[in-house]
C-alpha cells in the first residue's frame, strides 16, 4: 500500500503572475525555484512560477489565451483566483493510482514522467473533487532509486496541461468519482450541520 508523504505543493491561479510573484518573494519571503513561460499548446497556454519557503512550495499560474481561452482563464472566470489543485507526495504513485482506480477514482489522463536536474518525477491529476468545484488533486512521486526531484519538469507540466485542455475543448465535466452512481446505489451522505 502506498503512503502519502505530505503536501508536495499547492497551485494558485492568478490574473497577474508578476504581482503574485512579487507578493510571495518580496513581501512573504519565498524564493523562486522554477519558472516556465508559454507552457501548453497552440490552442492556449500558461506561465508559471514556483516559489518555496522552507518545505512549503506554491505554484503560481497565469493563463495565456490564444486560439481558445486558456483553461486557467476559464477557471478564474468560473471560480475566482485561488487554489486549483493540491499535490500530495506519495512513495508509490502507480500503486496508489491502481488502488484508487479500483475504488472508482477517475484521472484526467495517464501518469506523466520526467526528470529535473536532481532526479525523476512522476505526476498525475484527478478530476475535480466535488460537483460544481474546479479543485482537484495531483499525485506526485519525487523519490525513486535513491534519487529525488526537487523542482518541476516542463514536459510533464505541459502534458498535464494538455489533458485538461483536451477536456476543456471537448466540454468534459467530470468529478473524481461518479457521485450519481453512488447515490443510485443507495449510499447516503450526511451534510454537515
Amino acid at each position: 500500500m502506498s503512503t502519502a508523504k505530505g503536501i508536495d505543493h499547492i497551485t494558485l491561479l492568478v490574473e497577474n503572475l508578476d504581482a503574485a510573484e512579487h507578493l510571495f518573494t518580496t513581501i512573504l519571503g519565498f524564493e523562486t525555484i522554477w519558472s516556465a513561460k508559454n507552457v501548453g499548446t497552440e490552442q492556449s497556454c500558461m506561465d508559471t512560477v514556483v516559489v518555496q519557503r522552507g518545505a512549503a512550495k506554491i505554484a503560481l499560474i497565469q493563463g495565456r489565451d490564444k486560439v481558445v481561452k486558456s483553461q486557467i482563464t476559464e477557471f478564474i472566470e468560473r471560480y475566482g483566483q485561488g487554489v486549483q489543485h493540491v499535490a500530495i507526495e506519495v512513495d508509490d504513485i502507480e500503486a496508489l493510482c491502481a488502488e484508487w482506480e479500483a475504488k472508482g477514482v477517475r484521472f484526467s489522463g495517464p501518469l506523466k514522467e520526467g526528470r529535473d536536474g536532481f532526479g525523476p518525477l512522476k505526476q498525475r491529476f484527478t478530476y475535480p473533487l466535488f460537483p460544481g468545484s474546479g479543485v482537484f488533486l495531483e499525485l506526485t512521486q519525487r523519490e525513486q532509486a535513491g534519487e529525488q526531484s526537487k523542482t518541476f519538469v516542463r514536459e510533464t507540466v505541459e502534458a498535464l496541461y494538455k489533458d485538461i485542455e483536451r477536456d476543456q475543448i471537448q466540454g468534459v465535466r467530470q468529478t473524481i468519482i461518479d457521485y450519481d452512481r453512488l447515490l443510485a446505489e443507495g449510499r447516503r451522505f450526511r451534510r454537515a450541520s
